[in-house]
């Protein structure tokens, strides 16, 4: 079952959710860096270890790029064009 999140960032804090991807029970934070520009995703497992720290990278509609692969087969995709993040 696939979820969806849209992504909804504003000037005073990163946009942040919780999913559960392949099993685990993750929290999500998406800062913005000043320097490059760009969003990064931050994932978090409940023990408060940062796990993954990737910069926020656009699947097309037709090709879906896993930003949660340590938590494979689960995933976790950003579609740029629906600005919406789908967690399976």
């Amino acid at each position: 079952m696939t979820s969806f999140i849209p992504f909804k960032p504003n000037d005073q804090l990163p946009f942040s959710f919780q999913a559960t991807i392949g099993g685990v029970n993750l929290f999500a934070s998406v800062p913005f860096n000043l320097y490059a520009n760009r969003y990064y995703l931050k994932l978090v497992e409940g023990q408060g270890s940062a796990t993954v720290y990737v910069p926020l990278i656009d699947s097309p509609d037709d090709y879906d790029i896993n930003l949660a692969l340590p938590w494979s087969p689960g995933s976790l995709v950003y579609r740029g064009s629906s600005r919406q993040f789908e967690v399976t």
